[in-house]
């Protein structure tokens, strides 16, 4: 099953779609927030598609958790923006609640630096930013493929 993981699009619909456009195959889309509304604009165009999604720290009406967490097969995905747990000082304090949760993959957001790191049991995956990226020129996002327990994680380029 391929996951779709993106996040800090900040009303950039055209990224949004253009994600969503190079990823045919995928079964579920996530936006880690700060571009909520036309994340699920999008979305709503695309009914046959699932997708999850939290708020952000620049996401002032939306009525979204900024916490979700849930399965996929057997892999439990614990999914956040990443401003409440301080991600741009470091990742001890988003670790230890996705460990508290039991989770084997946390997703964030905030810093619009993609980052993919495998750490004792816990796979931590920022997508960067789809529509104004920190750490690179290029936006980007990211891939989960699970098949059964196997995870693969990997960041993706975005070309508009």
């Amino acid at each position: 099953m391929r996951i779709v993981v993106m996040s800090d699009s900040h009303g950039n619909a055209a990224a949004v779609e253009a994600v969503v456009a190079q990823q045919p195959n995928a079964k579920l889309f996530i936006h880690l927030g700060d571009g909520l509304q036309e994340f699920k604009r999008v979305m709503e165009s695309h009914p046959n598609r699932e997708y999850w999604c939290v708020r952000g720290n620049s996401d002032f009406m939306a009525a979204e958790e900024s916490l979700v967490s849930g399965w996929v097969r057997d892999v439990k995905l614990v999914c956040t923006h990443g401003h409440h747990w301080s991600v741009k000082f470091g990742l001890d304090e988003l670790k230890e609640m996705a460990r508290d949760k039991f989770a084997t993959i946390v997703l964030y957001g905030h810093t619009h630096a993609a980052h993919n790191e495998y750490d004792n049991g816990l796979y931590i995956l920022n997508p960067g930013s789809v529509s104004s990226p920190r750490d690179t020129s290029t936006p980007t996002y990211a891939i989960i493929d699970i098949e059964k327990k196997n995870v693969v994680c990997s960041i993706v380029e975005l070309h508009q």
